[in-house]
């Protein structure tokens, strides 16, 4: 008697699509992972532009850019402005664009990649800041004990550096203070516009803006910049700056804002500067060394604790939580 064995029979397994949640961390997380590029980007690019004629060049092409894909938009109507709101975009066009990236790009000129993540990763504590003192949220004892302990490390952070003579390094890190300052109060501002118009209109009209205001900082020197001696990685570096981490990385982000909350969008500014320290250690020999790595420690510490109170305090207010800006290198 033949001996048959009868196979057993299943139904078809099918791969589960991913889901739109899914996709915005996806996409945050890309986006991140662009911003903590960009630092590098930015010291490469820095090898044959003049800070200033870098910055300038810089918001001019994002400008250029975002003013393409808003034209190829079905309706590519401006908005009819009023006076005060064309006012209102001046001042966060200046403060966003125009002041914070001659700050950044400066700063990082001065500083190493590993030093200038650390200093940018203390944005969200500023902005909690500014939101304190402009009565827009309400300080409590952990938030103060996060803010305090994040400028307890700035301050290890910079000291490490003038104890070992790095008086270049501790100019590079007063510079990008400031911009953590700049960017917050653009932070805050930017928040009360951004969801009265779609994400391409609103940096076609803000980029182009900053880029006009940014003509005066940066003209002297993109006139005297030497062209036929600025190397093919200044051009990667600049290209890298202008498209993934500025415009891709932008969409990603207002993309992702769509679904996610402010806290979860919040969590994920601890990857940006991780992913600057390693490449900025592995790629241009960076030295962080005890203080760094210290004060370092300090300043996530404290933007945790600062978020979490935040998100705490966001999600008891059982409100939408997608209008936080809170990175843009």
């Amino acid at each position: 008697m033949k001996s048959v064995v009868e196979p057993v029979s299943s139904a078809p397994k099918t791969s589960r699509p991913i889901s739109a949640h899914h996709l915005m961390h996806i996409a945050m997380l890309i986006a991140v992972f662009f911003w903590g590029v960009n630092m590098v980007a930015i010291k490469e690019a820095l090898s044959g532009f003049h800070p200033l004629a870098l910055a300038l060049v810089r918001a001019t092409a994002v400008a250029i850019t975002f003013g393409t894909i808003f034209l190829f938009q079905r309706d590519h109507s401006l908005p009819r402005f009023t006076r005060g709101q064309w006012l209102r975009f001046v001042a966060i066009a200046f403060l966003g664009i125009t002041l914070n990236q001659v700050l950044i790009i400066e700063g990082v000129a001065y500083t190493n990649v590993s030093h200038a993540a650390l200093i940018v990763a203390v944005q969200p504590v500023m902005v909690l800041v500014f939101s304190v003192m402009m009565g827009l949220e309400g300080l409590t004892a952990l938030k103060l004990a996060g803010m305090g302990i994040s400028f307890s490390g700035v301050l290890l952070l910079t000291y490490g550096k003038a104890v070992h003579g790095g008086g270049a390094y501790w100019l590079g890190d007063v510079i990008l203070l400031a911009e953590v300052v700049v960017f917050a109060h653009y932070t805050i501002l930017l928040k009360e516009v951004v969801d009265q118009y779609d994400v391409i209109t609103l940096n076609t009209v803000i980029f182009g803006l900053g880029a006009i205001l940014m003509i005066p900082f940066g003209a002297n020197a993109l006139l005297h910049q030497q062209w036929s001696q600025i190397p093919i990685r200044s051009f990667l570096g600049l290209g890298f700056m202008t498209f993934f981490s500025a415009v891709l990385g932008y969409l990603l982000f207002a993309y992702a804002l769509k679904g996610l909350t402010a806290s979860r969008v919040a969590a994920f500014n601890y990857i940006e500067p991780i992913v600057a320290m390693v490449l900025g250690i592995w790629l241009l020999h960076d030295r962080v060394g005890l203080w760094g790595f210290l004060g370092g420690g300090l300043i996530l510490l404290g933007v945790y604790f600062t978020e979490r109170e935040r998100g705490e305090d966001e999600a008891d207010k059982s409100v939408p939580e997608n209008t936080a800006i809170e990175t843009e290198s």
